[in-house]
């Protein structure tokens, strides 16, 4: 059996995926039927993946397995990796910008991103907008509702679900100064920049990408959990 068969149900499918699929296989059910545990838009490459790699309701306990070993292994690593955004070519480990755009594109299944200001000289409206229109991709952006236009970010990003900074009793809003990026519940890039041109290109930023899946949905659980309190949808 190829063993770039398994490499590729491994790269390919996330740590929530996988453990997902392994539930539903320890519980017997058809290849089939436990593919519903995948989005629609991934679903028919994800049993192509299985089918190369020889894991089906076959041999359930042996496909649990293996599914396990994947969402483990996704669960626990942890790469980081110093990003910067410095003047000119100053900067020479890492190009923040970059970053933004190469995960924001390779996202699969959720983008979810924070930002003090969301400023119209931003390279981020597009690679966010391109990126929401894909079919079962879901986009959430927050953003701070005093220095941001939440009502212009839902405008240029209607597809996306957008969150701006609540009112407080006391008539004044909070301050949502997080500023972050969470690609499929995984990977968390946190930045010192805000989306505009100046801190893309001109300023000295500096960011850390971490590849820590329970980090990631810690972050987005602790954001949802304010949805209604510190948070209100746009």
């Amino acid at each position: 059996m190829p063993s770039d068969a398994f490499a590729a149900v491994g790269e390919y499918l996330t740590a929530s995926e996988a453990e997902a699929l392994a539930v539903q296989f320890d519980n017997g059910l058809h290849t089939i039927k436990a593919l519903a545990a995948i989005s629609p838009t991934r679903r028919e490459y994800v049993k192509q993946l299985l089918a190369a790699a020889n894991l089906s309701h076959a041999d359930c306990s042996r496909t649990a397995a293996v599914l396990r070993a994947v969402a483990g292994a996704k669960s626990v690593l942890r790469d980081l990796t110093p990003v910067w955004t410095m003047p000119g070519n100053e900067a020479k480990v890492g190009y923040l910008t970059g970053e933004f755009h190469r995960l924001v594109q390779a996202a699969r299944i959720s983008v979810t991103c924070a930002t003090y200001n969301f400023e119209n000289t931003s390279q981020m409206w597009t690679v966010l907008r391109e990126t929401a229109e894909q079919p079962g991709i879901v986009v959430t952006v927050y953003v701070d509702g005093d220095k941001a236009d939440a009502t212009k970010v839902k405008a240029q990003l209607p597809r996306a679900t957008i969150y701006r900074s609540a009112e407080l009793p006391t008539g004044k809003r909070v301050v949502s100064h997080a500023k972050f990026i969470i690609i499929d519940h995984e990977v968390l890039l946190l930045t010192s920049a805000n989306f505009s041109f100046s801190a893309e290109s001109r300023n000295v930023e500096f960011g850390l990408l971490v590849r820590d899946a329970p980090l990631a949905e810690s972050v987005e659980s602790t954001m949802t959990s304010k949805h209604g309190t510190l948070y209100d949808l746009v």
